[in-house]
């Protein structure tokens, strides 16, 4: 009760700012417990699924970034993956190639935790930091490599605004070599499913796909590199959900035959009515 006397003291929109990251795991942080196993409809508990997915090289684990209770199924993935004695790495989606040193770094031991917030805040600035602390504690108290998979910003806001073909050669060699993040017109109807306020004009949401359609290519790219390079690791990948969807995310840009599996949670357009196996191999089932 202290912190909240000490908040009653503070200017509201201090009190407001300080109490957020509270707030969103008090109204996110239901735990889940069971998962719908899309290849037979089955209602399946957390561990069965884990047990399941546990024999890929990459497990996808989605979530909406401000959910909380996705960000506790995420490290119940790890802590039971470590537990079999899987070589971990985990690779997110917050953070870039350039980032990789600070994660280095952290993961070591090397730099205390005050100056990676400050790598985090640079690098997800929008959702408190608290939503994955847990999972960056975990990876530091047992040294599992964290490795930055996204895409380099500054092309990302570049193609969404003038689109991937406008990017200059010195902006193309800041990307993977044969980085091309083109868009069909099945990835486009993709979009238009689960995001289709983007755009207020033809050439515009075709930008914003090709923006979105980078960010997949260049992490499936960093998944391959790294796993190459390690074959003795397991990837658990922490992205945004429509990133890791079997149709149009990561997993359907990965070369060279990786294994992997996807865990979703519910997230528009798909629900337990209409997820197929293309999209994932379980789709979670929130109690809230």
């Amino acid at each position: 009760m202290t912190f909240f006397r000490h908040m009653q003291s503070m200017p509201l929109p201090f009190a407001a700012k300080a109490l957020l990251p509270l707030l969103l795991i008090l109204l996110t942080g239901c735990s889940i417990n069971k998962a719908l196993k899309v290849e037979d409809r089955t209602v399946v508990e957390v561990p069965a699924m884990i047990s399941d997915v546990s024999g890929a090289r990459i497990i996808f684990v989605g979530e909406a970034h401000d959910a909380g209770a996705h960000h506790e199924l995420q490290l119940r993935v790890l802590e039971a993956l470590k537990a079999q004695g899987k070589h971990l790495a985990i690779g997110m989606e917050m953070f870039e190639q350039t980032s990789q040193p600070a994660l280095d770094a952290y993961t070591a031991g090397k730099v205390p935790e005050a100056a990676f917030k400050k790598v985090y805040a640079l690098s997800w600035r929008y959702i408190p930091w608290e939503m994955y602390a847990d999972i960056f504690h975990f990876a530091k108290e047992n040294r599992i490599p964290i490795v930055g998979l996204n895409a380099p910003r500054e092309l990302v806001q570049a193609v969404a605004r003038r689109g991937f073909g406008d990017l200059s050669k010195e902006e193309l060699a800041q990307l993977p070599p044969g980085t091309n993040a083109t868009v069909s017109e099945n990835y486009l109807r993709f979009m238009r499913g689960y995001s289709p306020s983007h755009g207020k004009d033809a050439e515009g949401f075709r930008n914003i796909a090709e923006a979105q359609m980078l960010r997949n290519v260049v992490m499936a790219r960093r998944i391959e590199s790294y796993l190459a390079a390690n074959p003795d690791r397991v990837m658990v990948v922490i992205a945004g959900g429509a990133h890791v969807r079997g149709v149009g995310g990561i997993p359907s840009e990965l070369h060279g035959g990786l294994s992997y599996r996807i865990i979703l949670p519910p997230m528009p357009p798909l629900n337990q009515g209409n997820v197929t196996r293309e999209d994932a191999d379980y789709l979670l089932i929130e109690p809230f």
